[in-house]
């Protein structure tokens, strides 16, 4: 007469309240998990950051120094064609 399956109304609500529980205790779950992941992600991301910078650091003091083998070896060259030969 309730609902099939279902001799008194007291089994349904109890039925109702165990698979309520259970789907609560899911996301609860779930919400744990997802908090997780984003705190690993989180983690990944900085470290991911952190090391650009390195490297974006490294590259810049190559260009530097590169920079400056260059224009060493420019004035070194300029010095040569400047000077005259058998003098």
């Amino acid at each position: 007469m309730f609902m099939p399956g279902f001799t008194q109304p007291q089994q349904f609500l109890e039925a109702w309240s165990k698979m309520a529980k259970e789907n609560s205790e899911r996301l609860e779950s779930l919400s744990a998990q997802m908090s997780k992941m984003q705190g690993e992600s989180v983690e990944r991301a900085t470290q991911a950051i952190d090391e650009s910078a390195k490297l974006m650091k490294e590259s810049l003091r190559y260009a530097i120094q590169l920079g400056d083998e260059w224009r060493k070896i420019g004035l070194e060259t300029a010095k040569k064609a400047t000077q005259v030969p058998g003098a």
